[in-house]
């Protein structure tokens, strides 16, 4: 078994060059059982390597598919009759050859490393950043665009930047997002199968369970409710909202004063005659615990007031004083919003 490649320490060039030396020795004829295993056990050595090698075959794939251009050799030279019963050598038994040839194989090893380089230039992220927030945790991140986030509790968010457009994924949890503008980099944010698309503009995503809400402070911004289904999007400029169910995409407008959108930042929650059941998600989000209804009807009856993160029992249990409920807790830390028994 000849020396296995190698890749020094993190470097890009490095590790695919190495990845790429593997998948030529791979296609020659005296590959054997033990050069598979100490491949194996290259691959084994991180997800790095893995990925590395899978991004070089699919490079190899590419370059396959390419029509081999026609060299004056080829129109010099005659065709050769084929003997009967003799078998034509194949592509691959050529490139067999060609790869035994040192200084060619060297070639290909190179070839490959730098079409994935080039490759990856486009296509690889210029920026990357996962950020994931506990209990009670607010993060603000300045991104290198100029663009800021503020991410509330129990949030995960990933961000990706490309050449042509800034990504974000809010997996779970609520963002408020200021960004710079840059009209040949638009900037997405995905939550479940939703998608919002700005150019430069203020708003904020709650990514809670069952729907995502949309709200804008200034500028416009346009949403997807479903982005697969390709259906017309949502349009929304400066305090207005959207909430839209994840299981079906079906979407609804929502108030959006400018004082509601993204208070949590400061420690207050503001409510303008806002549903129940939206009350009812932000509230649990500070609690810590699910909050639910009793009863359909509950869903859509409107509150105002104002509740701060670090309290949100306190205005939970003062729900009786707004509205015709009754607020239970269980045993667990939840609560329960009941509508208020009529007396007689």
């Amino acid at each position: 078994m000849t020396d296995a490649p190698s890749a020094a320490g993190f470097d890009p060039f490095a590790l695919h060059e190495a990845a790429a030396a593997w998948l030529v020795r791979r296609q020659g004829t005296d590959w054997r059982p033990d050069d598979e295993a100490a491949l194996q056990q290259w691959l084994a050595g991180s997800e790095a390597h893995q990925r590395a090698f899978a991004e070089v075959a699919r490079t190899w794939h590419d370059l396959g598919q390419l029509p081999r251009p026609v060299l004056a050799s080829d129109r010099q030279a005659a065709p050769v009759p084929v003997a009967a019963g003799a078998v034509r050598r194949s592509g691959t038994a050529r490139r067999t050859r060609l790869w035994r040839q040192p200084r060619a194989a060297a070639a290909v090893v190179a070839m490959l490393a730098l079409g994935w380089f080039g490759y990856g230039w486009y296509t690889a992220p210029r920026y990357v950043q996962d950020v994931a927030t506990g209990v009670g945790e607010i993060r603000d991140l300045q991104l290198p665009d100029g663009s800021r986030i503020s991410l509330n509790a129990r949030s995960t968010l990933a961000v990706h930047f490309y050449r042509s457009r800034r990504e974000v994924v809010l997996s779970q949890g609520e963002a408020f997002f200021e960004v710079a503008p840059a009209a040949d980099q638009p900037f997405i944010v995905d939550a479940q199968r939703s998608r919002v698309t700005v150019v430069g503009t203020a708003f904020n995503v709650r990514n809670g369970p069952g729907e995502v809400l949309v709200k804008v402070l200034h500028g416009h911004v346009r949403v997807q409710p479903d982005r697969a289904e390709g259906a017309a999007p949502v349009n929304l400029h400066a305090e207005q909202g959207v909430a839209i169910t994840t299981l079906t995409g079906d979407h609804r407008p929502i108030a959006a004063s400018a004082d509601s959108i993204g208070g949590w930042r400061n420690g207050r929650l503001v409510f303008r005659r806002t549903p129940l059941d939206e009350v009812a998600q932000e509230l649990a989000q500070y609690l810590g615990h699910p909050i639910t209804l009793g009863q359909p009807g509950l869903k859509f009856l409107p509150v105002s007031g104002y509740a701060a993160t670090d309290a949100p029992t306190s205005f939970l249990e003062a729900l009786p004083d707004l509205l015709p409920v009754q607020v239970t807790r269980n045993a667990q830390g939840g609560y329960r919003i009941d509508e208020r028994p009529v007396t007689r």
